[in-house]
Order: structure tokens, then C-alpha cells, then sequence
């Protein structure tokens, strides 16, 4: 660690003021914020935000603390009742104590590299469509946006790994739109320093409300209809295994009202998040050509333009699977996420009392000079194996860390390799002249301008 990085915390006076911050959140975005605080501040970079004291965890040994060796001093406490309340209920991602542990037991076995191949086909149909689109999108010569373009591919898949195909197109089109619409609701709403109590009239207040009423109502009306048939005939897919599942221990299974929230939140994980990835990644080969030609190199030597790709494919292609690791890098989708202290704590001088919220800081993590050679640039190489294993634990952890590790990071990698494989082995894509993505962090990592690119057809 550096010295910069081990200096002690500084005092109330030498905190930037709420009025001084909210000046500079104005001018660079919420996330050049945070990491200017840090630069200036070191890895314990503390704020006081109103009556809230704010701490950034960057340095790997904090984060190691925080997720794994003093987990039980920290949990998801004040700092996700906005989200709790407004999107994921009492679903994995948002509980705490002896109900996520009933949950993760519940909901284990449905994410394992092994089980996830199950959706390999429909991943497969789904990448297919979309290279039938892009098709003639290059012929026609226009730009596509990117991340709309994954943004809705990826919403295609989770909700027909989760429904199956008993529902219709427009339903789901309609669904995973009234979704993003929460999603959005509670991202904006959490960067407000002064709320409207929710029952104000406001309309984005009605449009939430709205929305979550059809939501609510689909899900309901899906898990009812099942409920009415024997279990036997149910579809094999992630809605089946959450209503059937048995806690080992007592025998219980999940209330229906509690199967609900887990579907949003395997949505909420499984989609915005992946999608990002997938546009950030698109973005580095067309910054990078040298890795995108080596990459088409690979995809090249494995399987023909034409040709249907097997699961066992997939693992022939190992630079592959090196990109996605280094845009995760460069680019985690859940930049920052919190955590409440829980007792008093002295992270290396700098003092937490129980109430402080914790901003557990990936996006800095993974640009640590301390860790990470010529951090800014995009190099997979990073990710040989013999360099891999000399990465600090809690250098790179893209799906967070310790017991609360992201359940569904083996589906997201699967998805990604197969979209990037039968794309990229097709397509070649570049950046609208001029364009310069606007990066920021709204609850995860953004790009607020879209990312408009041409594509041309491989030959």
C-alpha cells in the first residue's frame, strides 16, 4: 500500500461541504466523484452527507473485511430500504440475516455451472435472432445502439428462462418494460438528497405506482396458474424450480408473495447488469482493434461463420473468456454497492460508528496502481493463468465477494461467452464518429448517451 493510501482520516473540517458536493456531483457525475474522493483522500476516503457519514471501501484487504473475514460487523441494512421497498422485497439480493441464508439454501442449486446449461439452446436462439437483425442493419449501412441492442436481448432471455415459452412476446416485451421503469424509479430516487414521501401525486410517482401494479399482477397471475396444475407438467424453467424448491431443513417452500420478489430480483441481477457488460465490451474491441482481430482469430479457429456452436466449443476459447474478465475489470456493472456497519469498527485509523454506510467500491478497486499494473488500459492478458492466480482476491471481484457472491455469475458468464462468440465471429462494429460515451453510475455502471455503432458483415 502506499503511503498516500495509509494516511490517517481526515478531520470534519477537512471534508468537502454538502453544498461542495452536490457542486461536484453536478459537474462529473456521482462516479468521477467518488473516485476524485478517493485519489484525494486515500482508501478511506470518508464524507458526511447531511446527518449520514458515508465511507468509500477500495484497498482489497477492506473489501476482504467487509465481504468475508468481519462480514458479521456489516450488513444490507438501511442503506437497501429504498430498494427493498420500491423493487425486490424480501428476495435474495435484499435480505439479511436468517432470511437470506433460508433463501440462498433455497435457491443454490438452481445457478451451478452444470445446471445452468439447461438454457444453453435458448441463448443460442437468442444470440441467432440477433444476428438476423443485424444482418440487415449492416446491408442498410445504419447505426444501432449497442446497449438498447443488449438491453433487450438480454431481457429476452432471462424472462423466457424464468417464464418459459407460455408467455407471449408483447407480454414480455411489456414486462421487461414496466421493470425497467422500477428500476429507474428507485436508481433516481436514491440519488435524491430530499424525497417526496411516495404518495405524493408526482408522475413519476403514478408511473411507478402503475407499473408495479402490472408487474405484481403478471407474476401473481403466472404462479396461479401454475399453482392449478399438477407439478409434473410444469415447464422446466427458473419460475418451476423457485415454486418447487424445499428448504432441506424444515421442509417449507417459498410463499408465493416471496417467490415474486425473487423473480424480480433474478431479473433486476440477470439482465441490466449482463447488458452493460456486453455494451462495455463492445466499446473495448472497437477501442482496441488489436483485440478484437485476436479475438476474431480465435472465434475463427474454433467454429465456422455458419455454424451452430456446442456448449464444448465454448471452452476452446479461452482469450474469450479473458476479455469478458478485463472488461469486467475496467467496467463492473454494479460499480459500488453499499453496506451499513453494525458495531464500531476501526478500519486501519479510520474510526466507523454502527449507522455508517459503507460504499464498497469495485470500479476503484479494480484501478488500484497499488494492484493493478497500467490500470486504465484494457489488456486480457491480465487474465493468463499464470497471471491470474497472482491477482489479490479482493483486487477483482466484478460480482462482489464472500458469502454474498453473486448466485447468478455462472449463468451471466455463460450468456456473455455465447452472445460475444456468435456475434463477434459474425459481425465487426464501430463506434458513431465523434461519439463519446457519457460513463456514470446510476446503480449500476451506465452510459447515459447510448452507444451508437455501424456494423459490417464478416467475411
Amino acid at each position: 500500500m502506499s503511503e498516500k493510501n495509509l494516511a490517517p482520516a481526515i478531520t470534519d473540517s477537512q471534508r468537502p461541504s454538502l453544498l461542495k458536493m452536490a457542486m461536484q456531483i453536478n459537474k462529473m457525475g456521482l462516479l468521477q466523484f467518488f473516485m476524485h474522493q478517493w485519489r484525494e483522500q486515500g482508501d478511506i476516503a470518508q464524507l458526511r452527507m447531511g446527518r449520514q457519514e458515508l465511507s468509500l471501501i477500495v484497498h482489497p484487504e477492506h473489501a476482504r473485511r467487509v465481504l468475508l473475514t468481519e462480514r458479521q460487523h456489516y450488513d444490507k441494512l438501511d442503506t437497501w430500504e429504498t430498494t427493498r421497498q420500491l423493487l425486490l422485497g424480501d428476495g435474495l439480493i435484499a435480505a439479511n440475516g436468517a432470511q437470506w441464508k433460508r433463501q440462498r439454501r433455497l435457491m443454490s442449486g438452481f445457478f451451478t455451472a452444470k445446471s445452468i446449461e439447461h438454457f444453453y439452446p435458448l441463448m443460442v436462439d437468442a444470440a441467432e435472432a440477433v444476428s438476423k437483425r443485424w444482418e440487415a442493419v449492416a446491408r442498410s449501412g445504419e447505426m444501432v445502439d449497442v446497449l438498447a441492442e443488449m438491453t433487450q436481448i438480454t431481457a429476452w432471455i432471462i424472462l423466457r428462462s424464468m417464464f418459459g415459452t407460455e408467455i407471449d412476446e408483447q407480454r414480455l416485451h411489456d414486462l421487461a418494460g414496466d421493470v425497467e421503469t422500477l428500476i429507474k424509479f428507485g436508481n433516481r430516487r436514491e440519488m435524491l438528497p430530499v424525497k417526496a414521501p411516495l404518495w405524493a401525486p408526482l408522475p413519476s410517482h403514478v408511473q411507478h405506482r402503475k407499473a408495479t401494479t402490472r408487474v405484481h399482477s403478471f407474476i401473481r397471475e403466472v404462479i396461479s396458474r401454475r399453482r392449478n396444475e399438477p407439478e409434473s407438467s410444469w415447464p422446466e424453467d427458473l419460475l418451476s424450480k423457485l415454486m418447487s424448491a424445499r428448504d432441506e431443513e424444515t421442509g417449507d417452500s417459498m410463499a408465493d408473495i416471496l417467490v415474486r420478489d425473487e423473480c424480480l430480483g433474478i431479473f433486476v441481477a440477470g439482465h441490466e447488469t449482463t447488458a452493460r457488460t456486453l455494451a462495455f465490451l463492445w466499446y473495448m474491441l472497437d477501442q482496441n482493434p488489436q483485440v478484437a482481430e485476436r479475438l476474431q482469430s480465435e472465434l475463427d479457429g474454433v467454429f465456422s461463420r455458419d455454424q451452430v456452436p456446442a456448449l464444448e466449443d465454448l471452452r476452446r476459447l479461452p482469450y474469450l473468456i479473458q476479455v469478458i474478465k478485463e472488461v469486467l475489470r475496467l467496467y463492473p456493472p454494479a460499480p459500488a454497492f453499499p453496506r451499513d456497519a453494525i458495531t464500531p469498527q476501526n478500519m486501519d485509523g479510520a474510526l466507523l460508528s454502527p449507522g455508517t454506510y459503507l460504499l464498497v467500491f469495485p470500479y476503484a478497486t479494480h484501478r488500484h496502481p497499488d494492484f493493478w499494473e497500467d490500470p486504465e488500459s484494457f489488456d486480457p492478458d491480465r487474465f493468463l493463468p499464470e497471471r491470474e492466480t497472482q491477482i489479490h482476491p479482493f483486487a477483482y471481484y466484478p460480482f462482489g465477494g464472500g458469502n454474498r457472491v453473486c448466485i447468478g455469475n455462472n449463468f451471466a458468464m455463460q450468456e456473455m461467452s455465447i452472445l460475444t462468440a456468435l456475434l463477434a465471429r459474425k459481425f465487426s462494429a464501430r463506434m458513431k464518429p465523434g461519439h463519446v460515451p457519457k460513463i456514470d453510475m446510476q446503480g449500476t455502471l451506465m452510459m447515459s448517451n447510448g452507444l451508437p455503432m455501424s456494423l459490417s458483415a464478416r467475411t
